[in-house]
């Protein structure tokens, strides 16, 4: 019997071969006649693996009656070992030949026998059970578009190194109110033969601990056995249920049991509004005049503001976020981005406009994503959830707003408040 790893890789070579003829138009009649060549091997490919993982589950189950099971013969080159991690790069997970996502749920929950599946439990996951995503399908469900969400694709990430759940520990200075922007250095003009001055470098440590965020769904089991049409939706689905509940902490958590977002950081400087549940053009300029800027700032507004910002004129009565009716809306607004985020507090409360720099804000990545599926819980109607889950936390850099030379405090993260 064709081994069933091998029929995979040959079919995965013949879709890289087509693409190019697919994405080409149009194509001459050798280009034709290759392309439907190509075609049939791919559909006879396809029948060969049905028919293997037919025999192979037909053997998988009878060992199941067998009082002395015979260890199952392994399908294609065995599972190469997790390679050794360089010091701070995390563990590889290699792919002991699952296609995507959905295929590799399918067999946790209906095929937990399946060498595959063994040879993932055998890489391990820690104390958190469940199978580890392996490196070439784990893009699928973490990729990050800016469009998607707001604070990943633009802070600093830090990966999960050797002990993902281990704490990160920075030293950074101490630059906030009562100390200076060089961290406690001081500086002084010193005469011939006088005394020099003595500083003391102020240094502090910042913590990071990763928390578990997890996310379900629920799946028929009819659906989950079609595990191709059934990977789409699993893998947009649990993306964007991690990525909602990562942006809203990234933005508002609390820090307890999640990350320390920007709005609820020491070092946020609120700028009151002029009038209640309104955005004027003297609000952005006093966010601006607050900001600490060495990096790409951005401006992170609940929908309900574009149509202020749309209207809002200067003090000359000029529109200063005019549109072109042909290219649509301009992409800045005093010279830096605007992003539009359902996910960002109501119009009138505090944060509903956020003027930062993502650079500030740091990402610890934990263990990776990690998945599980569970028949029990909704056994009768038979439907299976499944689960994806990873840990991560995140915080700014600065504990308090940055005091600059000239004795007023700055910082990377402008919110806009109720008035005073």
């Amino acid at each position: 019997m064709p081994k069933v790893l091998e029929l995979k890789r040959a079919r995965k070579e013949l879709v890289e071969k087509l693409a190019p003829l697919a994405e080409k138009e149009p194509l001459d009649e050798a280009e034709q006649k290759a392309f439907a060549e190509m075609r049939a091997q791919l559909e006879g490919l396809a029948r060969q693996i049905e028919r293997a993982e037919f025999v192979e589950g037909e053997r998988t189950a009878l060992a199941r009656l067998d009082p002395m099971p015979v260890k199952p013969r392994p399908e294609g080159d065995p599972p190469p070992p997790a390679a050794p991690s360089a010091k701070g790069k995390k563990p590889v997970i290699a792919n002991p030949g699952f296609e995507c996502v959905g295929e590799l749920v399918y067999c946790a929950r209906f095929r937990p026998e399946d060498p595959r599946v063994q040879a993932l439990l055998e890489m391990g996951t820690g104390e958190s059970g469940g199978l580890p995503i392996p490196d070439d399908i784990d893009p699928t469900i973490r990729e990050v578009a800016p469009q998607d969400a707001i604070m990943r694709p633009r802070a600093v990430v830090v990966p999960a190194g050797d002990s993902p759940d281990a704490d990160l520990v920075l030293p950074s200075l101490n630059q906030g109110s009562g100390a200076s922007i060089y961290g406690g250095v001081q500086v002084d003009w010193v005469r011939e033969g006088a005394e020099k001055p003595e500083t003391s470098l102020k240094l502090r440590e910042s913590r990071w601990s990763p928390k578990e965020v997890a996310a379900h769904i629920v799946v028929t089991d009819k659906l989950l056995r079609n595990w191709r049409s059934a990977t789409t939706f699993i893998e947009r689905m649990l993306r964007a249920g991690i990525l909602a509940a990562e942006d809203v902490a990234f933005l508002r958590g609390n820090g307890v049991g999640r990350p320390l977002g920007a709005l609820a950081s020491p070092a946020l400087k609120k700028v009151n509004r002029a009038a209640a549940n309104d955005v004027g053009y003297g609000d952005l300029v006093n966010m601006e005049a607050e900001l600490h800027e060495d990096g790409e700032a951005v401006w992170i507004v609940n929908p309900r503001v574009i149509p202020k910002l749309r209207q809002m004129e200067d003090t000359a009565g000029h529109l200063i976020w005019q549109e072109d009716a042909r290219s649509g809306a301009p992409p800045t607004l005093l010279g830096r981005q605007v992003v539009r985020n359902y996910r960002s507090p109501a119009l009138g409360s505090l944060g509903d406009v956020l003027l930062l720099v993502p650079s500030y804000y740091l990402i610890k990545d934990g263990v990776q994503t990690t998945v599980a599926a569970s028949e029990h819980v909704l056994f009768k109607q038979n439907k299976t959830v499944v689960k994806a889950f990873k840990s991560v936390d995140g915080a700014p850099w600065l504990d308090g707003p940055i005091a600059q030379e000239d004795g007023q405090t700055y910082s990377p993260f402008v919110g806009l408040d109720v008035p005073a």
